[in-house]
């Protein structure tokens, strides 16, 4: 008797709580967008408290804005909206109905699970939305599995990307973007990409999330990811002169409702504290001042075709070539050929004069490449292995550039610097799985199956399981266990 009189106490104070502000005055009501904008900085706040009471390590700390960043970025960029209260006649409504519905609702969930024998029952929302999580991990694992069937379904490709970034699976999702970009470089969200690539790469901008950003920026001037990323990338190399400008021309030419302002505007005080100076003191730049001319040049030829990376095509059972090549010079309008080759032309300049540039080396061997240069993209990568012997990888992209030119249905073995420049990769790098798929592949042409089971089982074994290599490694020992 007395556990039903508490019981009644609770019932009433809580249904006083809920009527109570359909009594007041009616005033604006939040939008949901305004709302999460709130609780993302309220979570930024929170992590400063708690470096403070030493419960994150910085490391943990920069974690932990850089995942609040990101779903500040993603948020809805609507315009905030406010939604006036209703009318006196519906809260009277309303408040009938609390006082009515609550009680019983209480009392029904109570008698079903509320005795001692019931504890921990599972919240019917709870148990909506773990069966919804399930439902999309189900239709993702089916669309990777449909992916590796038929590698060259752009659709189910891209797709596939999208659903790897949109669930957190960075590393899935970056795997699925290097596919996509063989496949139809069109396809590809580079900002995306880029994206996912920072988080892949534990929330530091690399080379790959740079090159991806600088491509989203030449098909995208104002994409506010890349523009935010790259500002981001100064930052970590203590630029800070750089990253605020990027950032305070970010701001500048955004939206004043742009849900991710105050995110933005937290990081260029940062910068300005760092720099002990104010913010307005700063010049604006936008990201694309900030990269030379001859990587600009050859990221907006690289955003719609990008340089020879590996991917068997054709059927596995024949001989083939497994590279993609990039656009023939010769399909390009002849003002963007004018254009390369005078950057090309500067870059190799700069270079003769400062022969010590590694990175410089590597980027001219692929603008050689994409110009079907492939002497002079040669002398380029030997420059830049003459420079780090223990690095495969100029070898890696010599090795590319000269596969992106072959006929798939060609007939005869493949030509032998194809194979000199597999063995050199394996040389410095004996489980380079790209070389051991080349060197497969020159054994298959060849007619030697024992020598090709041998490299395509080293390759199957160094290559991670959704790789898109992988499948094809698969079937072309399929298909010698077929033809013994």
């Amino acid at each position: 008797m007395i556990t039903w009189v508490i019981m009644a106490v609770l019932a009433i104070a809580v249904i006083g709580v809920l009527l109570w502000p359909l009594f007041k005055t009616p005033a604006a009501v939040q939008d949901r967008a305004a709302y999460d904008m709130t609780i993302f900085q309220d979570q930024l706040k929170e992590v400063d408290r708690d470096i403070e009471r030493g419960v994150l390590t910085p490391t943990e700390a920069d974690a932990a804005r850089l995942e609040i960043q990101r779903r500040i970025l993603a948020a809805d960029k609507a315009p905030a909206e406010t939604h006036a209260a209703g009318s006196r006649r519906t809260r009277m409504i309303a408040a009938a109905v609390v006082a009515v519905v609550v009680p019983v609702i209480a009392a029904g969930i109570y008698l079903k699970v509320g005795t001692p024998g019931l504890m921990g029952g599972v919240s019917e929302d709870a148990a909506r939305e773990a069966a919804q999580n399930a439902e999309i991990n189900r239709m993702i694992t089916e669309l990777a599995a449909k992916v590796e069937k038929d590698p060259k379904d752009v659709d189910s490709a891209a797709l596939l990307a999208r659903s790897y970034a949109m669930t957190g699976q960075f590393p899935e999702a970056v795997n699925a973007f290097k596919h996509l970009l063989v496949l139809d470089p069109s396809s590809v969200n580079f900002a995306s990409y880029g994206e996912a690539a920072v988080y892949a790469n534990d929330g530091k901008v690399n080379k790959e999330s740079h090159d991806a950003f600088v491509k989203a920026l030449t098909l995208d001037r104002e994409e506010p990811r890349a523009r935010f990323y790259l500002g981001q990338e100064q930052a970590d190399n203590r630029a800070f002169e750089n990253a605020l400008s990027i950032w305070r021309e970010l701001v500048d030419t955004s939206p004043g409702d742009a849900p991710w302002l105050a995110m933005v505007k937290d990081r260029m005080a940062d910068a300005a504290k760092e720099l002990n100076i104010p913010v307005m003191a700063s010049d604006p730049k936008h990201a694309l001042e900030l990269i030379p001319t001859e990587e600009l040049a050859l990221a907006r030829v690289q955003a719609a075709a990008p340089p020879a990376a590996l991917m068997p095509l054709g059927p596995m059972g024949g001989p083939m070539a497994a590279l993609a090549a990039p656009k023939a010079p010769e399909q390009m309008p002849p003002e963007t050929i004018k254009m390369i080759e005078g950057m090309v032309g500067g870059l190799a300049a700069r270079l003769e004069a400062s022969p010590n540039d590694y990175d410089g080396w590597l980027m001219l061997g692929r603008s050689y490449t994409v110009l079907k240069k492939f002497d002079d993209a040669k002398n380029a990568y030997d420059k830049a292995a003459a420079l780090k012997p223990g690095d495969a990888e100029p070898r890696i992209q010599y090795m590319a550039s000269l596969m992106g030119v072959l006929d798939p249905a060609a007939e005869g073995p493949l030509p032998q610097n194809v194979s000199d420049a597999a063995a050199a990769v394996l040389k410095l790098d004996p489980k380079q799985p790209d070389a051991l798929y080349v060197s497969g592949l020159a054994r298959v042409k060849a007619g030697d199956k024992a020598g090709a089971r041998t490299y395509f089982t080293q390759a199957k074994a160094t290559l991670p399981a959704d790789s898109p290599l992988k499948a094809y490694v698969d079937r072309q020992l399929q298909t010698l266990d077929e033809t013994r």
